[in-house]
């Protein structure tokens, strides 16, 4: 059995590029991971997952559901095209893509199993962590990562990105949801008189 990893054989490169801006194009619907904090050097998510599953699978991995495991559930180059000639002819396209932004897509439990690698003791290695893009990616798959960064405020963003969530999501759910209610009750009363 060979050892070589997808990556080594194919990415497609094109799709991802095209995912990779259209994570970022919308300002007010980035991924969860933007609002935390700006961070400069933060990586597009579903690029973070395609580097990670393709480094982990085989070469002759399954191309199609690798597609679909990243969120890539139609052809991003032709939809992009589709939107190109439109804005050419002084048309709007609502969305030619047929499906939601990859990031949005969180892998189920039938293609965690596809992927066959949460019992494989896999850890996922990422020394210069940055704002958490790879170690939230491989969260999502179901893997360990062993991550960190130099910069202080690179490890906190990390930890309140990647490490935390796993560790306190149902209780600090609640707290934000209660406080943000808060915040809104009080913000409502006081600013109801200017804009009823």
């Amino acid at each position: 059995m060979s050892d070589t990893r997808l990556i080594e054989r194919w990415l497609p490169i094109g799709a991802l590029g095209e995912e990779s801006i259209r994570e970022r194009r919308s300002m007010t619907a980035l991924p969860p991971t933007y609002y935390l904090h700006v961070w400069w050097a933060r990586r597009p998510l579903v690029a973070a997952r395609a580097a990670v599953l393709a480094s982990l699978l085989p070469a002759d991995a399954d191309r199609k559901r690798f597609l679909r495991v990243l969120g890539i559930h139609g052809d991003p180059v032709a939809a992009r095209r589709v939107v190109d000639r439109a804005r050419r002819a002084g048309n709007r396209v609502d969305n030619p893509y047929g499906y939601s932004r990859a990031f949005s897509y969180s892998p189920d439990r039938g293609d965690l199993e596809w992927a066959n690698l949460q019992s494989s003791g896999v850890s996922v290695l990422d020394p210069t962590a940055g704002g958490g893009s790879i170690p939230f990616e491989t969260a999502r798959l179901g893997l360990a990562c062993l991550a960190n960064d130099l910069n202080p405020v690179a490890a906190l963003i990390l930890s309140a990105t990647a490490e935390w969530p796993l560790q306190f999501a149902e209780d600090l759910e609640r707290t934000f949801d209660g406080l943000a209610a808060e915040w809104r009750r009080r913000m409502e009363a006081r600013l109801a008189g200017f804009f009823p």
